[in-house]
C-alpha cells in the first residue's frame, strides 16, 4: 500500500502540471496527499476491520458470501467515515456527492478511483479467486460500471502476481489476455497522452508504467513522464512496483512525513496486520527465478546449421547458443538490477571476483565456496557469467546447465532471509 502512497504524495503536484520527462525531484513542499492515499487507507481500514469478524477461508470462499458482504459495507462505511474529514482532497463531484450521501449507492462510474485505492486487496488476498472477489466487493459500492470494476480486477491482479513472484512477462500477458491489449509504449503516447480520469484509459498506461521500469523510483517517473492524472497514474504504477521491488527505506520515510496523525495510524495498522511494510527482500527480483529455473527442463539449446558447407553461398558457421525465453528475461532483469543498485560496483565484476581471490574462469569459478561469500560477490560471479557468454558461446549456458545459477540465486535468497 505505501508504493500507492508514494505515487499519489508524488504526482500531486504534476496532476494538472503536467511534466513529461523523468527527470524531477520526488518530493517537494508542494506534494500533498491526495484522495487517492486517503481512499486507499479507507480500503485498508474496511478490510481490517471486516476480519476482526469474519476471517476469509483458506481457499478465499466463505459460507454465504458473509465476509464479502461484511467487506462491502464496510468499505461504504469507512470511505464516508474518513472522506468526511478530508472534503477538499480532490474527490470528484459525484463520489464527493457520495461521500456525504445519507443513503450512498453506487453510480455506475468506470473512474479511475476504482484501481486507485484497490492496492490493498492486492495484498491481503490469498488467492486469484480471492482477489477477484475481493475487487468487486469494495469497488462496486461506488463504481458499478464493468469497465470500472475491470480496471480495479487488473490492477489487484498484477499486484498479487507481483507479490506472488510472477516475471514481468507473465504478469504483462495475463492483462492482455483477460483485461487490456497493452499495444503500446510509453514512449509511443507519451506527446500525446493528456488527462483521463477513467479506468479504460489510465489503468493501462499505469500497469505499462510498471511494466518498462527498472526500479520502484524507476517506476514512479515513467508514471509521471507520460502526463495524464499524475498522481492516479503514479499511484496505480507504485502499487503494482511496491509488490515486485519493494520500496526503498528513504523513499518510503519521505512519504509517510505527509501522512497526518489518523492517517498515519491506519497505516501502521495496517502494517501489522499484514505483517509487511513496504520491504521485500533486496534480491526478490532475482531470486523468483529460484522456481523458474527449478522447475525447466530445458534453458536452452546449441544450434547448427548442417546445410552450411563452406561455400561462399553456405558459410561454415561456428555452433551458438539459442536460450529459452526465461533465460533471455532473467538476463535483462539481472542488467537493469545492476544499473539499479550502483552500490555494488558490477562493472567492475572481475575486480571483485579478484579481491575474493577468485578467477574469471569456469573452474575458478566453480570450485568457490559459495556459501563464505558476502552478496557482492555472488552478484559479481553472475555478472561474470552473463558477461562470459560475449567471448566464448555456452559459457552462460554451462553455469545454467550445471546449477551453478541456481546454486549463487539460492544464496542470496540465503542472505535476505538472514536480514529479514
Amino acid at each position: 500500500m505505501i508504493g500507492a502512497i508514494i505515487g499519489d504524495i508524488v504526482g500531486s503536484r504534476f496532476e494538472f502540471n503536467n511534466h513529461r520527462s523523468k527527470d524531477f525531484e520526488l518530493f517537494t513542499e508542494e506534494c500533498f496527499v491526495t484522495d487517492d492515499s486517503i481512499m486507499t487507507l479507507a480500503v485498508a481500514k474496511a478490510i481490517m476491520e471486516a476480519e476482526k469478524t469474519i476471517r476469509p477461508s483458506a481457499n478465499g470462499n466463505n459460507s454465504g458470501n458473509d465476509y464479502y458482504s461484511l467487506i462491502s459495507k464496510m468499505a461504504v462505511k469507512y470511505m464516508q467515515e474518513i472522506g468526511r474529514k478530508y472534503p477538499d482532497c480532490g474527490f470528484g463531484g459525484m463520489f464527493l456527492r457520495w461521500v456525504f450521501s445519507d443513503n450512498p449507492q453506487p453510480y455506475n462510474s468506470f473512474g479511475n478511483g476504482a484501481a486507485m485505492r484497490i492496492s490493498p486487496v492486492g495484498y491481503v488476498a490469498k488467492t486469484e479467486a480471492e482477489v477477484r472477489r475481493l475487487s468487486e466487493a469494495v469497488t462496486a459500492v461506488t463504481h458499478n460500471h464493468e469497465e470500472g470494476i475491470k480496471g480495479a480486477k487488473a490492477v489487484a491482479i498484477a499486484i498479487y502476481m507481483a507479490r506472488c513472484g510472477f516475471t514481468k512477462n507473465e504478469i504483462r500477458e495475463r492483462i492482455k489476455r483477460n483485461y487490456y491489449s497493452l499495444n503500446f509504449t510509453l514512449d509511443e503516447i507519451r506527446h500525446t497522452y493528456r488527462f483521463n480520469e477513467t479506468c479504460q484509459e489510465t489503468v493501462p498506461q499505469a500497469i505499462e508504467a510498471f511494466l518498462e521500469s527498472a526500479s520502484f523510483e524507476d517506476a514512479i517517473r515513467n508514471a509521471i513522464s507520460i502526463g495524464g492524472d499524475s498522481d492516479t497514474l503514479a499511484a496505480i504504477t507504485g502499487s503494482i512496483a511496491e509488490a515486485y521491488y519493494g520500496v526503498p527505506e528513504d523513499i518510503k520515510e519521505k512519504a509517510l512525513f505527509y501522512l497526518d496523525d489518523e492517517l498515519r495510524s491506519i497505516y501502521d495498522e495496517w502494517c501489522k496486520f499484514i505483517g509487511y511494510d513496504g520491504k521485500i527482500g533486496k534480491f526478490k527480483v532475482l531470486t523468483k527465478y529460484i522456481a523458474k529455473f527449478s522447475e525447466t527442463k530445458s534453458y536452452g539449446e546449441w544450434f547448427t546449421d548442417s546445410e552450411n558447407n563452406g561455400a561462399p553461398e553456405h558459410p561454415i558457421q561456428l555452433p551458438f547458443v539459442v536460450f529459452d525465453d526465461i533465460v533471455d528475461l532473467f538476463v535483462s532483469e539481472f542488467y537493469q538490477f545492476a544499473e539499479s543498485h550502483p552500490e555494488y560496483q558490477l562493472t567492475n565484476y572481475s575486480l571483485i571476483l579478484r579481491n575474493n581471490a577468485i578467477g574469471w574462469n569456469g573452474e575458478s569459478m566453480r570450485n568457490v565456496n559459495t556459501d563464505a561469500l558476502d552478496e557482492q560477490c555472488i552478484l559479481a560471479l553472475i555478472m561474470a557469467a552473463i558477461r562470459a557468454e560475449r567471448f566464448c558461446d555456452g559459457a552462460l549456458f554451462g553455469f545454467f546447465s550445471d546449477g551453478y545459477i541456481l546454486k549463487w540465486l539460492k544464496r542470496l535468497k540465503e542472505i535476505d532471509d538472514s536480514v529479514a
